[in-house]
């Protein structure tokens, strides 16, 4: 397979904004430049206007759009632009076990619609999204997300981390009971959390005092919207001993990828897109107790499903990594080999060039 019988790909979405779309697009463009797919840029509309991050993608995003080239549009679904091209790829994702009307609306009016696992593929056909569906899984740079080149040190605090957006989708709520009742003041360790919480209407505070945690719990310890790079966060990754995540839904996953990839035993739950690279060979999967109404803060979950992790079986896990930290490093490690097998950037942008090449030759 080579890239010079593949057309010119402009891609839409928003380069340069603190959101995951707009990282992962960063990151699949830079892929794609460098197997040389000729890509350009189309913004979706947005304020705060923002600036690619990468110095590539500043380049790209000044070329012109050539009249030939397919339109990748990486957003959520009720954001794809119907400009005139060759051919309308939307890639996007979603969290809960159904889709809006504004997604089916969005699919309905591309000629292909991809999603980045087999989890989200089943969601969308049985919403009733009727163009094709491809599976386009989703990367990470392996050049900064890698295990440790050292052991981490002894004798300390077990430390359990965990990295995401405050809200009730990425099951905070759960973790803090379940680490409240694994553990009491006296062993020897600690959670922390590394969160962002823009949110002005939410009194983080207030929020956590409402789970009404006994006083026996041991530290806790919170980044709250603390800016770090990438080489900053993997280095937080790294300097834990189990990350932990019991979300209720995941469009992706990427801290969960991100912590496998930088050798780092990880509990997260079991259901939703993450299931694509994670699995009990690589993780310690959180059993889901049942189904539940997704909380209404998004109009996209409305009337959907999300998962209710088992707390009790997540205070089972975490007691498990801390009595027997020797077995999850060694799970660790063949996690992270995997995740530099199969998951990288790279792999990634292959996938995306072989289907494009493909529909090149299907459609002459």
């Amino acid at each position: 397979m080579t890239t010079d019988v593949c057309p010119p790909v402009v891609m839409q979405t928003r380069w340069g904004q603190p959101i995951g779309y707009s990282v992962t697009a960063e990151g699949l463009a830079v892929a794609l430049d460098a197997l040389g797919i000729p890509l350009t840029y189309l913004p979706t509309p947005w304020e705060p206007p923002a600036r690619p991050r990468h110095p590539r993608l500043r380049a790209l995003a000044s070329r012109p759009i050539p009249p030939e080239a397919i339109q990748l549009s990486y957003e959520p679904a009720n954001l794809f632009l119907t400009r005139t091209a060759r051919r309308r790829i939307g890639f996007t994702m979603l969290e809960v076990d159904g889709l809006p009307d504004s997604f089916l609306r969005g699919c309905a009016a591309m000629d292909e619609v991809w999603v980045p696992s087999r989890w989200g593929a089943e969601v969308f056909a049985a919403a009733g999204v009727t163009r094709p569906i491809a599976v386009m899984p989703l990367g990470y740079d392996p050049l900064i997300f890698h295990p440790a080149e050292v052991p981490r040190p002894v004798n300390r605090r077990f430390t359990f981390l965990s990295v995401f957006e405050w809200g009730p989708r990425k099951g905070a709520d759960v973790l803090l009971r379940a680490y409240a009742a694994a553990f009491r003041a006296d062993d020897p360790v600690q959670l922390v959390l590394r969160i962002n919480q823009y949110d002005p209407r939410v009194n983080l505070d207030r929020e956590i005092a409402a789970l009404g945690l006994p006083a026996t719990h041991p530290p806790i310890a919170i980044l709250r919207n603390t800016q770090l790079s990438d080489e900053g966060l993997a280095e937080l990754y790294r300097r834990a001993d189990c990350f932990v995540l019991p979300t209720r839904g995941e469009g992706w996953g990427m801290p969960i990828l991100e912590a496998l990839a930088c050798g780092v035993p990880t509990i997260a739950t079991d259901w939703s897109a993450q299931t694509e690279f994670f699995h009990a060979g690589v993780g310690m999967p959180l059993r889901v107790a049942r189904l539940t109404p997704a909380d209404g803060r998004s109009p996209f979950h409305a009337g959907h499903r999300w998962a209710e992790p088992d707390l009790e079986h997540l205070v089972a896990l975490l007691r498990q990594v801390v009595a027997h930290p020797a077995e999850a490093q060694r799970l660790a490690a063949g996690a992270a080999a995997e995740m530099r097998q199969r998951w990288t950037w790279q792999h990634a942008a292959q996938r995306v060039v072989a289907r494009l090449c493909g529909k090149v030759a299907d459609h002459g």
